[in-house]
């Protein structure tokens, strides 16, 4: 499935998003055990048909809290037999789907994440009307303008509790594990896509007297671009694989620990790869990279979501702490896999190489027990610790395919692609004062001694 949807979504406009969270939703509902909902909606999201099959929204994000969504305002009030949400839902996507999943406080809960409850919401009745929703209005966005994203008035949509009436957070993180690693592979797909129209360019472009793709230096940045997008591509698809593996159950314990880690790792890391080598293609472009008419724009606006739905980057960082904080057994299985690659490495530059990674992660985690008494210096170093992680993971499964294409294409580029991106930023681990860092965030005075 997601080597299909990395092929398709660079020519889609971005109709990988409500297929990210379809995805996610018939997970969720499969995981609920919620057999009347399951009947119901999972037959349509899975159909093949067009006729009978479903998009899923997901309505999480309120004005009050973003992505501290235990802030939420909807409330649910019984009705009946059944419930009846209302509130505001701030930023909406896909707002043409025929259902979604959304967070509300029954009436009477607790304040906070516990106390938010998973709800299934259809949004016409069976006339095509609008279930007692308003639509405010379409969100005038940077980029992502053709998925219609919308902020919703809930006034008393009828909707039906899918696992309880409380940990409303807990039981959506299906869901978001699923569109998290849509967004780290449709990230490395918008790279790729990015790369190939700047390698084609290239090949066209004469300048100087010789073509862009001739220039030592033009060439130099377009192996850089390679470097990140076969990293992203590369970490992308090993969380895909750890995914498979849950989902058949065919995944040890330590590999289970290492999912839940690397869901958060792989969306930060590939996020900002994606921001980065965007805004670089529409620079190899020259001018064209800044005119309208040649597309290359919007591939940057579009690229831009990427750190930013799903979770931002400091999101994302945070939530591999809490991933970590009732044990590093994450954190072991990661080196381990980073061990292991280095180990098995024979050619004498990746070896070299794997090393680099295996010593970044090290101090990832030497870094991560030092600091784990001390809240502050954690957070304030978390980005930081996620993107060490991400980048040395990737590194080293760079290392692990350059060794197989040596041996079984004979083939030298995979191997290059290894070496230039270790002499990329791997290891971002360093000693901070928060004290400075929250002086230098807030404009105060600071008097040193």
């Amino acid at each position: 499935q997601f080597a299909l949807a990395y092929l398709f979504h660079p020519s889609t406009d971005v109709y990988t998003c409500p297929l990210a969270m379809t995805d996610g939703a018939a997970r969720t509902l499969q995981l609920s055990g919620n057999r009347p909902l399951i009947d119901r909606a999972l037959p349509h999201l899975t159909s093949r048909d067009p006729a009978t099959f479903w998009t899923s929204g997901q309505w999480m994000t309120e004005s009050t809290g973003g992505s501290d969504v235990g802030r939420s305002e909807t409330i649910a009030c019984r009705d009946g037999d059944g419930w009846r949400l209302y509130g505001r839902k701030w930023f909406t996507s896909a707002t043409t789907s025929p259902m979604t999943l959304t967070l509300a406080r029954p009436q009477g809960n607790a304040p906070g994440g516990r106390g938010l409850a998973l709800f299934y919401l259809e949004l016409r009745d069976d006339a095509g009307r609008l279930n007692a929703i308003s639509v405010n209005r379409l969100k005038d966005k940077l980029g992502t303008r053709k998925v219609p994203t919308a902020e919703l008035l809930l006034d008393g949509a009828p909707a039906t509790p899918v696992m309880g009436l409380d940990n409303g957070v807990r039981n959506i993180i299906p869901m978001l594990h699923l569109t998290r690693t849509w967004n780290s592979v449709m990230a490395a797909a918008t790279m790729r896509r990015g790369l190939a129209l700047a390698r084609d360019y290239a090949k066209r472009r004469e300048a100087f007297g010789a073509l862009l793709a001739r220039q030592p230096l033009h060439a130099d940045t377009l192996a850089a671009l390679q470097a990140e997008t076969e990293a992203a591509f590369h970490l992308s698809f090993y969380l895909v694989e750890l995914i498979g593996r849950d989902e058949s159950g065919d995944i040890a314990p330590t590999e289970a620990e290492l999912l839940r880690l690397l869901t958060s790792i792989a969306k930060l890391t590939t996020g900002r790869q994606a921001v980065a080598v965007a805004s670089e293609v529409l620079e190899a472009h020259g001018g064209a990279g800044y005119v309208e008419d040649t597309g290359l724009p919007l591939l940057l606006r579009d690229s831009q979501v990427m750190p930013i739905w799903e979770g931002t980057t400091n999101v994302l960082a945070l939530d591999a702490l809490r991933a970590l904080a009732h044990g590093n057994a994450g954190l072991l299985a990661l080196l381990q896999k980073v061990a292991d690659i280095a180990a098995a490495a024979t050619d004498a530059a990746l070896v070299n190489v794997g090393q680099q990674a295996e010593a970044a992660v090290n101090h990832a985690r030497r870094w991560f027990q030092a600091t784990a008494a001390d809240r502050t210096l954690l957070e304030a170093g978390a980005r930081r610790f996620g993107l060490t992680l991400g980048r040395a993971l990737a590194l080293a499964l760079l290392v692990e395919a350059a060794e197989w294409s040596l041996e079984h294409e004979h083939d030298g580029r995979a191997r290059a692609a290894a070496l230039r991106f270790a002499r990329t930023p791997i290891d971002l681990i360093a000693d901070a004062d928060p004290r400075l860092d929250a002086a230098l965030a807030n404009d105060e005075p600071l008097s040193v001694i």
